[in-house]
Parts: structure tokens; sequence; C-alpha cells
């Protein structure tokens, strides 16, 4: 069942937020269809003031899929379906590094090591940092299990598996280090199977998944912990660890809830 939940609006915005990133103690905020190709960056002190805004030089307005952020490399990437290749930007601005990916990304994370992982459209196979050599990005493939169709985003736990969201049932599965099917997560009533699966983060021993009308916690194995309300139609997720506030991207703005 969901919990009652205390939910803070943190601000309100015009265009649809895409995704939502924490780095150094900042909220980077990333909107859907902006011409300036801007990524607003707000203090996460109790005023949330707006700081600064970063561009993105050659990214198309619409072509902006996903956003994460590495706190032990100091760097915030977006894929960009259009330039099919991911952005990286300093935090404070400065040069921006765009590096070619085979086709057109649509989810980012990163990995608990601070490497990239990367899954892009119509591939079955997810690519996984090896480093950076001479400027260029290294990856290696992790190939998919045959029937594992749909993979939209995924996300590395600590145990080396991959928790992967797919578009269409189950909504999401976990696969091992090289690609084979673990288990897929069923609800086992109507209130916890996944409805549309928008976003998926970890954290903290948990896994959170952006769907629908909420946000469902569920345990590394999959198994259903509880869900959560705090907006309807959540696109992004972002988890403060030391905090324990997940931020939650939506169609009108940012909110978080106080786990």
């Amino acid at each position: 069942m969901a919990e009652a939940t205390v939910v803070h609006t943190l601000l309100e915005v015009k265009e649809s937020v895409l995704a939502v990133a924490l780095l150094d103690s900042e909220l980077y905020i990333l909107c859907n269809g902006r011409t300036d190709n801007q990524i607003d960056v707000y203090a996460t002190t109790p005023d949330y003031a707006l700081r600064r805004r970063l561009t993105v030089p050659r990214l198309g307005r619409y072509d902006a899929q996903d956003m994460a952020s590495s706190q032990p490399n100091s760097f915030l990437y977006i894929a960009d379906s259009g330039g099919r290749c991911i952005h990286r930007l300093p935090p404070t601005g400065g040069t921006v590094t765009r590096w070619r990916v085979p086709r057109e990304p649509c989810g980012l994370s990163v990995t608990p090591t601070g490497g990239l992982l990367v899954v892009c459209g119509g591939e079955r196979a997810l690519l996984l940092e090896m480093g950076v050599v001479d400027g260029r990005l290294r990856m290696r493939q992790v190939e998919l299990q045959a029937d594992i169709v749909g993979a939209c985003q995924a996300i590395q736990l600590s145990t080396g598996q991959f928790a992967i969201r797919l578009r269409g049932e189950p909504g999401l599965c976990v696969v091992d280090a090289d690609g084979q099917l673990t288990r897929s997560y069923v609800g086992s009533a109507s209130l916890t199977k996944l409805r549309c699966p928008s976003h998926v983060t970890r954290g903290n021993g948990r896994i959170f998944v952006a769907d629908d009308h909420r946000v469902v916690v569920l345990s590394w194995s999959l198994e259903f912990v509880r869900d959560v309300i705090p907006v309807a139609l959540p696109s992004s997720l972002c988890l403060d660890q030391v905090t324990g506030r997940l931020y939650v991207g939506h169609g009108r703005g940012v909110t978080f809830v106080q786990l």
C-alpha cells in the first residue's frame, strides 16, 4: 500500500522536467524542449536558490534523453539522441566533451565506482565504461539474453548485477554481469505491479522506480517494499543518500520526499 509521506514542493517551472541530478550538494535540472539548452543549478540549502545556468552547445531542443552525475569524477553527463553522443560537463562550466555511442542513447546512470552505464535504443546490450584514453571513452558491451527486449535504462547494483527498466511487461528485470536474466519483477497484486515505469535509481540498499502516479520502492532482490505518492507522472529520480531526500522531477517542477 502507499505510505503516507510528507512531500515538499521545491520549485515550479514552465517546461516539463526531463531529468534531475545531484552533484557537490547542488541540484541540476534539465527541462524538455528548452531553446537555450541550459541546465538550471540550484542550491540544496533551505532556500533552493538558483545559482547559475550551464549551457550545452550542439544539443538539439528535444534531443536530451537522460542525465546523470558522477561524484567521484565530479562530472555531469547528458544522453543526446540527435547527436548519438554523451555530453560530459564540468559542474562549474567550462569545456564540454562529446563522446560518440553506437546508436541513440536513451538511458544513463553511474555505477557504484563512478563509471558510466549507457543504454541505446534498439540495442540488446549495455555499454559499461572502461575508462577514458586519450580523450576517448572506452566502453565494454554487456550482451543481454536474447529474450530481453525493450531495454531503455539500467543501473548497476553493488553485487555487480544490473537492474534494467524495460518498455512493456514486466517493466523491470535483473541480469548478472554476463547479461543473463536472474529474475524479473512481478507484483503480487494490482497495487504492486508496475504500471508505466519511467525512471529508476538506486541507493541505501533499495531500488526506486518512478511509476505513473507514484514511486515504487523495491529491494535489490526485486521484492516490493512500499510505494510513496509524491506527485502525478514522475519523470526522473535522484536520491541524496546522505540526507535521505528523494528528488522527483515531473511535469510541473521538482518535489522531494523525505524517506
